[in-house]
């Protein structure tokens, strides 16, 4: 049976067999846990202002970019 075809027959049902029904369905999504859910993990990334702080306090290192481009002959 194809999608369409049961998707008549639940319109077909009165609204109270409808009802319960969905809520069937519903019930059997929340206790199947999806493939994505058993995937999906939270990802810790690095405090990269925080590392750099620990490694060169609160220096000011100069941007050479664009000291090099300040140099070259226009």
């Amino acid at each position: 049976m194809n999608a369409a075809k049961l998707l008549d027959q639940v319109r077909a049902l009165p609204p109270r067999e409808r009802q319960r029904f969905l809520a069937a369905v519903r019930r059997l999504e929340k206790e199947i846990p999806t493939p994505a859910a058993k995937r999906s993990k939270r990802v810790e990334w690095p405090d990269v202002h925080e590392r750099a702080k620990r490694i060169f306090g609160d220096r000011v290192l100069p941007n050479l970019v664009l000291l090099e481009r300040e140099e070259e002959p226009a």
